[in-house]
């Protein structure tokens, strides 16, 4: 069984590298052009988890239609707050640093989160193709660890990923250290450069 298995590990093994790099691609993409949209979804399930979902959803229907009324009531004092507050806004100075999509973030982090942007987008699709696999590897699983001891362990002070919110970017660190070390396996532009060679 175990040869039968080892078979197929250059398969999985690049399986493994363009999923992996789909998802580390998805966040290059959030940061430059804001696609996919940022949102939380909890995991699939069974029966069980269908069936919560349906009883949950006829709750939010009965809440939908109860604050569906409050909202119309709201609307004609939330549309005078909006316009006093919009000509409050208009005569105050503008925020310092960063354009109308950032207000307030300074120009360093701007600077900052295009570079990440960068090499996510650049690394994630590099990856897929399989293409540079070792080197590129290599500088995302170093950008996957400065962004858990920058942003994870520096924000929160909390070594633990499961606390500072890190998980990803450990489990994406050590995938790509491994693809440094393992090579690209099945699928990749490495191996068909390696046979014209």
């Amino acid at each position: 069984m175990n040869a039968t298995l080892e078979k197929y590990a250059p398969w999985m093994l690049g399986i493994l590298r363009i999923v992996t790099a789909l998802v580390y691609l998805e966040h290059g993409t959030q940061k430059l052009f804001h696609f996919p949209p940022q949102a939380r979804f909890g995991g699939g399930g069974g029966t069980g988890r269908r069936a919560a979902s349906s009883a949950l959803q006829q709750g939010a229907d009965a809440v939908s239609s109860a604050v569906s009324s409050a909202v119309d009531t709201a609307s004609s004092a939330i549309s005078t707050a909006v316009d006093t507050a919009s000509s409050m806004i208009s005569s105050a100075p503008p925020p310092t640093g960063g354009p109308s999509g950032a207000p307030g973030m300074p120009p360093s982090m701007q600077a900052i989160f295009l570079i990440g942007g960068i090499i996510e987008l650049v690394g994630g699709v590099a990856l897929v193709l399989g293409f540079l696999t070792r080197p590129v590897a290599f500088i995302v699983a170093g950008e996957c660890a400065v962004i858990f001891w920058w942003m994870h362990f520096g924000q929160s002070g909390n070594i633990y990923p499961v606390s500072n919110g890190g998980e990803a970017a450990v489990l994406f660190c050590f995938t790509f250290l491994y693809l440094v070390f393992a090579g690209p396996g099945a699928f990749a532009v490495d191996n068909m450069m390696k046979r014209r060679a």
